[in-house]
Order: C-alpha cells, then sequence, then structure tokens
C-alpha cells in the first residue's frame, strides 16, 4: 500500500530570534539617524520584519506598527504615515 503520511506542523522557517539586545541598539540608531523614540514593542515588530526572509513582509509591518500606534492612540491616517515612515527608515537603512 505504501506509507502513509502524517500532516504534522512544521516547524516555522520564518520566525526570527530577536535576541534582546538588539532592541536598544535599534532604538539608540533610529534616535541617532532620525530622531525618532520608539517603543520596545514596535522596535520589535520592525527587528523581526528586518531580518525576516518572506515575501509582503514590509506591507505586513507597515500594518502591524499602525495597529500598536493606533493602541496608543494615534489617529488612523496619522498612524499609517509614522509606520510607513518607519518602515522605510528601516528597510533603506
Amino acid at each position: 500500500m505504501g506509507k502513509r503520511y502524517r500532516a504534522s506542523q512544521l516547524p516555522t522557517v520564518n520566525r526570527v530570534y530577536v535576541p534582546y539586545v538588539l532592541i536598544p541598539l535599534w532604538q539608540m540608531k533610529l534616535r541617532d539617524r532620525y530622531g525618532i523614540e520608539i517603543d520596545e514593542d514596535i522596535v520589535r515588530i520592525l527587528i523581526t520584519a528586518r531580518y525576516e526572509k518572506t515575501t509582503w513582509k514590509w506591507q505586513r509591518t507597515i500594518k502591524r506598527v499602525a495597529e500598536e500606534l493606533r493602541k496608543r492612540g494615534f489617529s488612523k491616517s496619522q498612524a499609517y504615515m509614522m509606520a510607513k515612515n518607519l518602515v522605510k527608515a528601516v528597510a533603506l537603512r
């Protein structure tokens, strides 16, 4: 009959481990270059996107960062524009 293969959950290849040391370093880098003070949660999202190897990562990152900024009280359009500028800063490095 042949072998039966089970659909098991494969380890996620696209997950990126973000060492805690990178978060303050990126915060300092963004503060020095662009004069932006950013929370750890948003920096973690940006670092993950920077080192992730998937397609559409920048669009997803903009959406996630904008969502985090909306939780902090920004309007929808203001959060989107700020997220877009942050992602552009990290992507172009």
